[in-house]
């Protein structure tokens, strides 16, 4: 038996424009999520070993607070 090769092309579904407007991402900047996390190090009084949970906090309080503009 031959195996033949079948393509299959998707196309990305389209949504309406106003829905488009209103679900822009959020973009983050390094510096920004850099910055609040040095401010969580420091709350905790600078132990090591929280880098990683102190980034991904930061980026979430970041976020958080992008996400209460929009909704102003």
């Amino acid at each position: 038996m031959i195996a033949t090769k079948t393509s299959i092309r998707l196309t990305p579904s389209r949504q309406p424009e106003s829905l488009i407007k209103d679900n822009k991402p959020i973009v983050l900047v390094d510096s920004a999520v850099q910055t609040r996390a040095y401010e969580l190090y420091e709350l905790r009084g600078r132990a090591d070993g929280h880098a990683e949970q102190d980034w991904y906090q930061a980026e979430a309080d970041l976020r958080a607070e992008q996400q209460t503009k929009r909704e102003v």
